[in-house]
């Protein structure tokens, strides 16, 4: 039988502060809030070394350990809890939590129908939907058990369908206004409908929610830094920058509002200032792990692959060498740097530690592109389609696949990956259009190739060479430049080269061919042998090889006698 003490615990929630017990727990909820793992955890082990009966404890410490991105930690905390009493409900929760963050069952499903013929992927599709049906019943399970003047368990619920991958918004927004009926001034509650809304694209109404729970407390921290998220997303940085210093304005020691301020400015472009706010997030975490990778992750995206290396070089020293994530961006950083060895390495190590179950997108992408740069282009393509299967939102992977195929000088096989790219319709670039129209000319689809190139001209009106091969495609619709197909578009392509300073010297190439290909349709078709001489003169003063000058300054003396 659970004691007296325990009850109150779980059926009291945060309403514990009166006894030490309750101050200690409030600190570490407070430290794992402000992402001080570490510190968090090492209260929830003293704690639970004082009473490994309370089994609040061993949920809050699972949720911390999740948070911190220890899974697998997770899950045993949660099952240690429900050892103790089977019958807990906040334990239950915690362990959906962690079945709901485990993969995407959205996305496995969907990667299972772009290819059905995979038997791997169906098995992945189908885990994914058991790992999400069991956290369903698990919370279920949990709210059905709910005491009725008890609001913890709704709210608990509702996060889970909320923070984690697997999201249940609609069902989330029931809990939490049955939580509302029981405790309509907790401000967990409007921060997690603010979530909700800001999950759906609605800024108003989450604003609406965060103001109401700075009007049951002005000075929290954590909704201020949530209504900045909201400007971020909107990329207002002006106004999320105004909200995050607002936030350390109360509170000069909320972590995430520094965190948050750097990547602010980093997205502003002033990555000094962004760098000072990191550091300082990482001092006021006390640079736990977590906050050090994440650092990482800002110094990579920053394009400081070097800042990267080093700073996860010195984390996978000092912290647990099985979490993943440093050697993630270590693989990556490498990669950007060319070093392949140590990326090689680095991802190797990646593979080893993660399930396949959790393995990203970004894990696929990496190891295919490592591979594809160490000369193993056909392994490493499958890994990057892998990629693309784990996550069909990242179109750019099929550009990233199309270029390969056509690099290796396979031509069908990127037409055929720029084509589902654009009939995808998403973040469709110039680029996708101008090597599909290359792709298209080296297979003789010259038709094909001069839409792909007008769609080039059309989009990036100032691209020079949509026009060059534009006009090549054109030439060879027209071989004998009777209708001129190819005149507009070298025309074009003279014009636009003129204009940059160093034309004679980038464009020296294509402007030998354009002058070649216009004075012979001059000569030919329009008979000008004005217009001749004008473009041979032009052509003589770019860098010919010696036997092309002679013929050309001959060509020019005749026409010149012919006067």
């Amino acid at each position: 039988m659970k004691s007296m003490k325990t009850i109150l615990v779980f059926f009291g929630g945060l309403l514990l502060t009166a006894c030490a017990f309750g101050q200690t727990l409030e600190e570490a909820r407070r430290l794992t809030e402000n992402e001080q793992y570490e510190a968090a955890s090492a209260i929830y082990t003293s704690l639970l070394a004082k009473d490994a009966t309370n089994t609040t404890l061993y949920y809050y410490f699972g949720e911390n350990l999740l948070l911190d991105e220890k899974p697998d930690s997770a899950v045993l905390i949660f099952e240690k809890g429900l050892a103790v009493d089977p019958a807990n409900l906040l334990n239950k929760i915690g362990k959906a939590k962690e079945l709901l963050n485990r993969t995407n069952a959205a996305e496995a499903k969907n990667a299972s129908e772009l290819d059905p013929a995979s038997e791997e992927l169906k098995l992945r599709a189908q885990e994914a939907a058991n790992d999400v049906a069991t956290a369903t019943a698990l919370i279920e399970e949990a709210v059905k058990a709910a005491p009725a003047k008890s609001a913890i368990v709704y709210i608990e619920a509702a996060d889970a369908l909320i923070r984690y991958r697997n999201k249940n918004l609609d069902r989330a927004k029931t809990l939490l206004e049955k939580a509302n009926t029981i405790d309509a001034k907790n401000v967990e509650i409007k921060l997690l409908f603010g979530d909700i809304y800001t999950e759906l694209n609605n800024g108003s109404l989450a604003a609406q929610y965060y103001n109401e729970a700075l009007d049951l407390n002005k000075t929290s921290p954590r909704a201020i830094v949530s209504k900045g998220r909201l400007y971020k997303r909107s990329t207002n940085y002006e106004g999320a920058a105004v909200e995050f210093q607002n936030a350390i304005a109360i509170d000069a020691n909320y972590a995430p509002a520094h965190r948050e301020l750097g990547e602010t400015y980093f997205r502003q472009g002033k990555l000094e200032k962004a760098k000072e706010e990191y550091r300082t997030y990482l001092t006021l975490s006390r640079n736990n792990c977590n906050a050090r990778i994440r650092y990482g992750s800002f110094l990579y995206l920053s394009k400081d692959y070097s800042g990267a290396i080093a700073e996860m070089e010195q984390v996978l020293k000092a912290c647990d060498a099985t979490n993943p994530q440093p050697y993630r961006i270590a693989a990556i950083s490498y990669y950007e740097t060319k070093d392949y060895a140590k990326a090689t390495e680095a991802v190797n190590k990646v593979w080893k530690l993660v399930r396949e179950d959790r393995r990203t997108s970004k894990d696929y992408e990496y190891y295919g592109k490592i591979l594809i740069a160490t000369g193993q282009d056909s392994l490493g393509l499958e890994y990057v389609k892998q990629g693309y299967a784990a996550d069909p939102s990242r179109a750019e992977l099929l550009s990233d696949i199309a270029n390969t195929y056509f690099k290796s000088k396979k031509y069908t096989e990127a037409i055929i990956w720029f084509k589902k790219k654009i009939d995808g319709g998403k973040d469709v670039r110039s680029a996708d259009y101008f090597t599909l129209g290359q792709a298209q000319y080296y297979e003789n689809q010259f038709s094909d190739a001069t839409t792909s190139f007008a769609k080039v001209n059309e989009v990036s009106p100032k691209y020079v060479s949509g026009y060059f091969w534009r006009a090549r495609a054109n030439a060879q619709l027209d071989s004998t430049s009777e209708a001129g197909l190819a005149k507009p578009f070298y025309e074009k392509y003279v014009e636009l080269a003129a204009v940059d300073s160093a034309s004679t010297v980038k464009y020296n190439a294509g402007l030998v061919e354009a002058y070649t290909y216009l004075a012979s349709y001059q000569f030919l078709i329009a008979k000008d042998n004005a217009a001749t001489l004008d473009y041979l003169r032009k052509k003589a003063l770019l860098n010919l090889d010696p036997e092309e000058l002679k013929r050309v300054q001959l060509n020019i003396k005749q026409l010149e006698g012919s006067k």
